[in-house]
């Protein structure tokens, strides 16, 4: 669903598009990437530039059509993390039939309490249901310690595919194809 005057919405999170964030968002948003443990949760090391060239670089992969990107705002219309579909395959100006998600719940204190599960469901309808032309599937990697998201990844409609063995960690992967969400909310309805 999305609501009027606003991007796709699910529960108590509405998704806008980075392109439409503001300077306080932006500032947040860039706070959450230089965050050491939401990094080490996604894998990645905390980003080191200022907010200005951050901004600007998701600016241009999103109007490159390189990802799409959102901020997750919660109930009162406040900035809580991020959501995005990246490594669009094929590659643009070819039309993209794969993607893969991102979510990151930047707000602590919110961590377990559903917001991710509604973005992610959020995300997933617009994908599927509104995005023109709709994705073919989602794919998804998360840490097998990462219980937490994989619980919200199933009640949302993942399933596990396979799972890779590094050295340091073990990566679940997930994904979910466009005729099984449709499925499931014929189920729903």
């Amino acid at each position: 669903m999305t609501r009027p005057g606003s991007g796709p919405a699910s529960g108590r999170v509405t998704l806008k598009p980075l392109v439409q964030l503001d300077g306080s968002e932006w500032r947040r948003l860039h706070s959450y990437f230089r965050d050491r443990e939401l990094a080490d949760w996604n894998g990645a090391q905390p980003i080191r530039i200022p907010e200005f060239l951050f901004r600007r670089v998701m600016i241009d992969e999103e109007r490159g059509g390189d990802r799409h990107g959102f901020g997750i705002l919660d109930e009162r219309g406040n900035l809580i993390g991020s959501i995005e579909l990246y490594d669009l395959r094929p590659v643009p100006p070819s039309v993209a039939r794969f993607a893969t998600l991102g979510v990151m719940i930047g707000e602590r204190r919110l961590w377990g309490q559903g917001y991710g599960r509604d973005a992610v469901r959020a995300l997933l309808a617009w994908v599927f249901g509104e995005r023109q032309p709709p994705l073919e599937r989602v794919r998804l990697t998360t840490f097998s310690h990462n219980r937490r998201a994989q619980r919200s990844f199933l009640a949302t409609g993942f399933r596990e595919v396979g799972r890779t063995v590094q050295e340091a960690r073990t990566d679940v992967h997930m994904e979910i194809s466009g005729e099984e969400w449709r499925a499931a909310q014929a189920q729903e309805a």
